[in-house]
C-alpha cells in the first residue's frame, strides 16, 4: 500500500534521512522505532509530501506521490494523519472535529458553511463508535482527557475512509493505559478495515506489543527490519547506539527481554 524507495532528505550538509526503503501492506501495522532525532517524523512528512525529499520515491497504492496540488490532494485524501498533539479544535464538539475528516469528500461551499450531509454524520458517528467515544459526540473537545482526544484524532483519520494512516508519536504524552487504548485502536483499525498503518514510536515495549513488523531507524538510516520477536539486544544496540554494555558487545545475540508491560521509554 505504501512503498518508500531509497528516500533521502538533506538540510544543507545535514542528512536527516539516507537511503531509507520500507513498505507497509494493507492491514499491517508497521512501527518505525528509533530515538528522538533519528528522522522518524521527517520520514512521515516526506511520505505525505509536507516536505519535498531530496531524492527517492514514495508510492501509494502503486502510484508515485505527485507534486501538483490536485494530485497531492487526491493522495492526502487516501492517507490519514494522526499527530502527537491531537490537533483538534478545542471549542468544537467531538463530532464536528471528526467530521473535518470528511472535508475532502465534500463540495467546498458545504464545508465553509459547516453543513454536513446525513451520510457524513453517520460515518463520523461510526468512527467514534470504533474508538468507544460515540457517547461523547456532543461534548466539547477540550473537555476530554488527553487519551480521549487522541482517540478522537484516530476517529477523524478513519472518517476520511483512508487506505493508509500515518501516526507520528501518537502516544508520546499519554499514560500507559491511555497509550495502549490508542495503539490498540490503531491496530484493530488496520486489521478490520485493511488500512496500512505506519506508526512512529520511541517506546520499545509498545513496539513489541502492538507492531506486526518493526523498522528501526538510527541517524536517518534503517538499521533493523523484522518481526517483534527478532528485536534482540544487538538490534536494540543498533537502533539506540550506546545502549549495549561492554560485557555484552562480544557475546552472541540474545533475545530482548519481555518489555511489553514495562512503561518505559528509550530515547537519545
Amino acid at each position: 500500500m505504501i512503498e518508500v524507495r531509497d528516500l533521502t532528505m538533506r538540510y544543507g550538509e545535514v542528512a536527516a534521512l539516507t537511503g531509507v526503503s520500507l513498505s507497509v501492506a494493507a492491514g499491517e501495522m508497521l512501527v518505525v522505532l528509533g530515538p528522538s532525532g533519528a528522522g522518524k517524523s521527517t520520514l512521515l512528512r516526506c511520505i505525505n509530501r509536507l516536505i519535498e525529499p531530496t531524492s527517492g520515491e514514495v508510492l501509494v497504492a502503486g502510484e508515485p506521490v505527485p507534486r501538483d496540488r490536485a494530485g497531492l490532494r487526491k493522495v492526502r485524501s487516501q492517507v490519514g494523519m494522526i499527530f502527537q498533539d491531537h490537533n483538534l479544535v478545542p471549542s468544537l464538539s467531538v463530532l464536528k472535529n471528526v467530521l473535518t475528516g470528511r472535508l475532502s469528500h465534500m463540495p467546498t461551499w458545504l464545508s465553509v458553511l459547516q453543513f454536513f450531509r446525513g451520510e457524513d454524520v453517520r460515518i463520523a458517528l461510526e468512527c467514534l463508535r470504533r474508538v468507544d467515544l460515540d457517547e461523547r459526540a456532543w461534548s466539547r473537545a477540550n473537555r476530554l482527557s488527553g487519551g480521549q482526544q487522541q482517540r478522537v484524532g484516530i476517529a477523524r483519520a478513519l472518517a476520511q475512509q483512508p487506505r493508509a494512516i500515518l501516526a507520528d508519536e501518537p502516544v508520546a504524552s499519554l499514560d500507559p493505559k491511555s497509550a495502549r487504548l490508542v495503539l490498540n485502536d490503531l491496530r484493530r483499525a488496520a486489521r478490520e478495515l485493511s488500512i496500512a498503518v505506519l506508526c512512529n514510536l520511541h517506546q520499545v515495549p509498545y513496539a513489541i506489543e502492538f507492531a506486526d513488523r518493526i523498522v528501526g531507524i538510527s541517524a536517518g538510516k534503517v538499521v533493523f527490519e523484522g518481526a517483534p520477536a527478532q528485536l534482540d539486544r544487538q538490534a536494540l544496540a543498533r537502533i539506540y547506539p550506546g545502549l549495549e554494555t561492554e560485557d555484552e558487545s562480544d557475546s552472541p545475540a540474545q533475545p530482548a527481554p519481555d518489555l511489553r508491560h514495562v512503561p518505559v521509554e528509550l530515547s537519545a
